[in-house]
């Protein structure tokens, strides 16, 4: 089958989110997000916040992690602009995927990761730009409710 066969098959999926209703796609990216966030990231987050001495310090320590993330404290302890300097995701890079609308799996891998350390109640994250949207970064806000 090879590569040319996934390119095909993924390019029908782009074309088909883009006629799902808004509850069909978080349906979907809710599922693909906790498996991205299960296969990789969801336990460096935990392991990172167990290690850290403070929210800063957390927030360092998963810098040096995924280099490609960079982040920007909004109010301390409750809301973070979290940056992409590079779509990291392996769909994106080997071309499979391209509807911006896919990056709705990025806001919930990232619901999910910080769900993980501060609880899924208690976490809320917004998409603020995409790469795939033609713009020079990802950017999602991040609320963390105080408990």
């Amino acid at each position: 089958m090879g590569d040319n066969f996934y390119k095909y098959w993924f390019n029908g999926f782009n074309k088909s989110i883009e006629q799902l209703d808004d509850e069909a796609r978080e349906k979907i990216f809710k599922e693909c997000g906790k498996a991205c966030s299960d296969s990789y990231t969801k336990q460096i987050y935990i392991n990172e916040y167990k290690s850290s001495k403070s929210f800063n310090d957390f927030l360092d320590r998963l810098k040096i992690r995924f280099p490609e993330v960079s982040f920007k404290v909004i109010n301390e302890n409750e809301t973070v602009e979290l940056t992409y300097n590079f779509c990291a995701c392996d769909l994106v890079k080997n071309g499979y995927i391209t509807s911006p609308l896919m990056c709705d799996c990025s806001r919930q891998s990232l619901l999910y990761n910080w769900g993980a350390v501060f609880g899924e109640s208690n976490v809320e994250v917004k998409i603020q730009q995409t790469i795939l949207e033609n713009k020079e970064n990802c950017k999602f806000l991040i609320y963390i409710k105080s408990g």
